[in-house]
């Protein structure tokens, strides 16, 4: 693990570039918050949180499970200026890829039906102690649920068109796996 090609990509501010997002590009973070150091670590990933883009009328929202809310729909723009209501952006980096397949009208609306469909499901805590049990002590396996990480809610939306990112041997998905599949192109670093 620990993909490369997102290295030394070209940074854009988000006005010049939130035009050309899509629904569906997938939306990487690299944080520098304790568990997101955690997360990069024991997944040897410059990556500790993922979701994907949905553009509404003329916004810009990110799709993704995280630990406080579960799966919910926030403004990219928050990411940039004021995150989690704090006044202030995301403490770390953010980047956009996209996946090589043609995601027509009919995908997408399959693939955003099952994003609607999961809003507001819980985090899957017992998932991210699981994953440090096994990555830690070599312990655990992965079993589907209704609670998502952020990678399994990323990995069930797009399982929904047909799209499998890896997992690792004990049927677990981190960001990374996302990041680093062969279908998933690096486009650039989001900056404000």
């Amino acid at each position: 693990m620990g993909t490369r090609k997102f290295e030394g990509l070209k940074k854009v501010h988000y006005p010049d570039v939130r035009n050309d997002m899509l629904t569906g590009d997938i939306f990487l973070a690299s944080g520098n918050h304790a568990i997101s150091k955690m997360i990069e670590h024991f997944s040897d990933s410059m990556f500790s949180h993922v979701g994907f883009v949905f553009k509404w009328n003329a916004r810009v929202l990110i799709l993704e499970s995280v630990e406080d809310d579960g799966v919910r729909a926030v403004p990219m723009s928050h990411y940039l200026g004021d995150f989690e209501n704090s006044g202030k952006p995301y403490d770390g980096r953010l980047f956009l890829a996209r996946h090589r397949a043609e995601l027509d009208a009919d995908k997408l609306n399959q693939m955003l039906g099952k994003a609607a469909d999961s809003l507001n499901k819980r985090y899957d805590k017992d998932e991210i102690a699981q994953i440090l049990a096994r990555v830690t002590i070599g312990l655990g396996r992965h079993s589907d649920n209704d609670a998502y990480i952020c990678s399994e809610f990323v990995d069930i939306c797009f399982r929904e068109i047909g799209i499998d990112f890896p997992r690792d041997s004990r049927g677990f998905i981190f960001p990374e796996h996302i990041a680093a599949d062969e279908n998933v192109s690096a486009l650039f670093e989001i900056t404000a």
